[in-house]
């Protein structure tokens, strides 16, 4: 599953703030944020057996490509307004960043340093789903 979420944003004579209540917004309890930046090339092209993730760009500009196994897509991130869910066993990879772009991830788990939970091959992928 992949899901796009409006993130709400409260503007006033100050700036803009956005805010991500985590019960009512992410999906999942969250175990573990990171984030990336100073992106140079592409980044993730995996998914997970049992993570899951909320995406948020925070600043710049990038391009997420998600598959179902089925189908590709490929989404223009909007910065602040929209977090981006992606549910375990489903393939995604950021492509296309601005150089200021920031990705701020929240998952449902604790790093794995075995990296077991990831398929990192696209046909290994295919055939997972299948």
């Amino acid at each position: 599953m992949f899901k796009i979420i409006d993130i709400p944003n409260h503007v006033s004579h100050k700036g803009s703030l956005s805010a991500i209540e985590l019960q009512d917004l992410v999906p999942f309890d969250v175990k573990r944020v990171y984030w990336a930046y100073n992106n140079l090339s592409d980044r993730g092209a995996h998914c997970h057996k049992t993570e899951k993730e909320f995406f948020v760009l925070v600043n710049g500009s990038m391009k997420m490509r998600i598959h179902d196994g089925k189908n590709e897509t490929i989404i223009d991130m909007k910065p602040h307004i929209q977090g981006y869910y992606v549910a375990n066993k489903i393939w995604h990879e950021f492509i296309d960043f601005s150089e200021d772009s920031v990705l701020l991830c929240l998952s449902s788990t604790n790093y794995i340093p075995d990296r077991s939970d990831y398929i990192e091959e696209f046909n290994e992928f295919l055939n997972y789903v299948s």
